[in-house]
């Protein structure tokens, strides 16, 4: 079975925010009120990100991929967020180091199974500047879900 893996309500293209505690807040405004995360799940976010950074240094194009425990979801699938200006991350890699994100990719999975699969699915498509450059020049969401099909392939349950 292939999991609608992305919601095209769930793609938000050339969103401005000042710090990540906003970008999260948003999502986590955006996300309750659907019923597709807990009410843990803001608090939990945050704290993980502290912990664990997210932020990936894929070249010049660089992106986060937030994510906390599965417990906090209540389904698996992507939230794609484009950023107007690079938003500032720490390194996965490195906490000291912070680095200009342009593209942020949460993960929402009510399963842990699921992570490492979600992980690997997402690798597939940062690998790559030109796809990175594609997603980033993107302005409409159905178009943007057909993107992630197309650098990721199918995803399977």
């Amino acid at each position: 079975m292939v999991l609608n893996l992305i919601d095209t309500s769930d793609i938000f293209i050339n969103k401005k925010y000042s710090d990540p505690q906003e970008y999260f807040e948003d999502m986590y405004n955006h996300l309750f009120p659907e019923g597709k995360v807990k009410e843990q799940f803001l608090g939990n976010i945050l704290q993980r990100e502290q912990k664990y950074p997210t932020g990936l240094d894929t070249g010049a194009i660089k992106v986060a991929i937030p994510h906390t425990d599965f417990t906090n979801s209540n389904v698996t699938q992507l939230v794609v967020t484009t950023f107007q200006e690079p938003v500032i991350f720490h390194q996965m890699d490195d906490f000291d180091k912070t680095i200009p994100v342009n593209l942020a990719i949460m993960i929402l999975f009510n399963n842990a199974e699921k992570q490492p699969e979600m992980l690997q699915y997402i690798m597939k498509i940062v690998q790559s500047q030109q796809n990175l450059q594609a997603i980033l020049n993107e302005t409409d969401t159905e178009k943007m879900k057909t993107l992630f099909k197309e650098f990721g392939g199918l995803y399977h349950e």
